[in-house]
């Protein structure tokens, strides 16, 4: 049990596995800085960035609070904020040490929650979301384009094959044997990785491909983007491995409020699919063996809706 003057935060105090991470109580800090607005966390978001901050890959120090987006609600307010006020219902995007019953941001990294919004999808919307219109915007696919999404199953992935698909853009979308249906239901061409992938997406394409899409990382993904652009087509990753190892364009991921407010109201029309997963807070260790073996479908979230302070 907590004292009231405390919350719960999930710390990181060395870098390694996922058992690096261990759950404390800290004390509540005193009032939010001017400027900026504290909120109880309800979502947490996970990424696969967040694992590899964990793992120590991403350089940074420790100790640490991991996690960089939420939902949850405003409990207090710092000096020289008008635009959120206590019990506003919000989503945090680009903060530190949200995988935490509270976490202070700035107000250009909040946007007020839409009310019909289901909690899950908005504690975990902003990360994969915005990564994949990111990546939209910089392949610049276009209606009759056929474009190949390698890890088209997880959150990212999820997103894109669904605005290719809306786009006009014929997606084959490759993904682990369980992850099939998942992609047929996305609108796209499954195909299953591993030995024999280029076969597999040349016997699935009725078009030669002009873009490729790396969410993956693997060489099979570097292979065939590679390919592609030697044919005159468009090939981007999100993994700066394979944009190291095959020399294929490296795309940084680009947030916004505007970006973000899209995403929710495309979500609330229904025009938007967003598959999502909660975890409870205290399995945030086995969520992270998880996001370590690559194997999400859709996007996890961290589930703190029992924290006390909301």
């Amino acid at each position: 049990m907590s004292a009231p003057n405390t919350f719960r935060a999930a710390v990181v105090r060395r870098f390694g596995p996922p058992e690096a991470i261990g759950i404390e109580y800290l004390s509540i800090p005193g009032a939010p800085a001017a400027g900026t607005v504290r909120a109880a966390v309800r979502i947490g978001g996970l990424n696969p960035v967040d694992a590899r901050i964990r793992s120590g890959s991403f350089g940074g120090s420790v100790p640490y609070i991991p996690g960089t987006e939420f939902a949850g609600t405003v409990v207090a307010v710092g000096a020289g904020v008008d635009d959120f006020a206590v019990g506003d219902d919000v989503i945090g995007f680009g903060v530190s040490g949200a995988d935490a019953d509270l976490v202070d941001a700035a107000p250009g990294q909040l946007l007020h929650k839409p009310a019909t919004l289901d909690w899950t999808v908005a504690g975990g919307l902003s990360g994969v979301g915005q990564s994949a219109v990111t990546a939209l915007e910089a392949v610049d696919a276009r209606a009759g384009d056929v474009a190949v999404v390698h890890g088209a199953a997880g959150g990212v992935g999820s997103v894109l094959t669904q605005l290719l698909v809306a786009d006009g853009v014929t997606v084959i979308g490759t993904a682990g044997a369980s992850n099939q249906d998942h992609l047929c239901e996305l609108g796209a061409v499954p195909v299953v990785y591993g030995a024999g992938l280029a076969d597999r997406i040349r016997d699935a394409a009725t078009r030669p491909v002009t873009v490729s899409i790396d969410l993956a990382g693997s060489a099979q993904a570097g292979d065939i983007a590679k390919s592609v652009l030697a044919s005159g087509g468009r090939a981007i990753t999100l993994v700066p491995e394979t944009a190291s190892s095959h020399g294929i364009p490296l795309v940084r991921v680009q947030r916004s409020k505007e970006r973000l407010a899209r995403l929710a109201s495309a979500v609330v029309d229904g025009s938007l699919r967003f598959p999502v997963e909660a975890i409870p807070f205290t399995d945030i260790v086995e969520a992270h063996r998880r996001l370590d073996a690559a194997h999400a479908r859709g996007k996890l979230v961290l589930d703190l809706s029992d924290n006390p302070h909301v």
